[in-house]
């Protein structure tokens, strides 16, 4: 059962590491530039601005001041063990991206083409739309059967997309990079999901006098604790 639930995560890890190999051959690299080099000529100072503004609002420092807001206001709402769910989801989502960044260690694009400068072996793959994606997911599962929940998958899948493009746009990240944040970022995110029920099962057995109550009357909802 563990390995049947575990299934679409294994497969998004394979595929990713497929992904983060074939980025670092000459020939992909050189399609990646390509397709850098095109996305530079649609820089306006209205889209500059939007990608400065979405570059900010992911970096690690605000990531982590947003998981840590949202897991508080979830547990002063009585909801400590959603709050730890929902703080695993985003961790070993992000986690996934960064793990894949040390195995697949490839280089930024040229500096040159930067509008933001970063430099290292660092690109693949894109932390921001790992992050972004990761939170979405997060948002999602506490929408989940609420008449939000589609308001919130939309919005979310907006927003991804808009991260992923920004990180081409301002020349920090090829196309790979961001195709594999979202592949690492969904396969950390489902593996917290697939496995929520036995960790649901575990934080019961913990001690959480802030979130019990409010917890056991919603078990059995899929955005708080199933």
């Amino acid at each position: 059962m563990l390995v049947k639930r575990l299934r679409v995560p294994a497969v998004l890890v394979v595929a990713t590491g497929l992904l983060g190999v074939a980025a670092r051959t000459p020939l992909v690299t050189e399609h990646d530039l390509r397709a850098d080099e095109a996305v530079k000529t649609l820089r306006t100072p209205a889209l500059t601005l939007i990608a400065d503004a979405l570059n900010y609002a992911f970096i690690p420092l605000a990531g982590f001041a947003t998981v840590v807001l949202l897991a508080v206001t979830l547990a002063l709402m009585g909801r400590a063990r959603t709050a730890v769910l929902v703080t695993l989801i985003v961790t070993i989502g992000w986690a996934t991206g960064s793990v894949f960044k040390r195995i697949i260690a490839r280089p930024r694009p040229p500096a040159a083409g930067q509008l933001v400068h970063l430099i290292g072996h660092d690109s693949f793959p894109s932390g921001h739309v790992t992050l972004t994606l990761s939170l979405v997911v997060a948002a999602a599962f506490l929408a989940a059967g609420t008449h939000r929940f589609s308001l919130v998958v939309s919005v979310g899948a907006v927003l991804v997309v808009a991260q992923a493009f920004a990180r081409v746009y301002l020349g920090v990240h090829y196309p790979t990079d961001v195709i594999g944040g979202m592949l690492a970022g969904s396969a950390g995110t489902s593996a917290v999901i697939a496995l929520r029920d036995s960790v649901d099962r575990w934080l019961g057995r913990v001690p959480l006098p802030l979130g019990r109550p409010a917890d056991r009357r919603r078990s059995g909802n899929a955005g708080d604790d199933t």
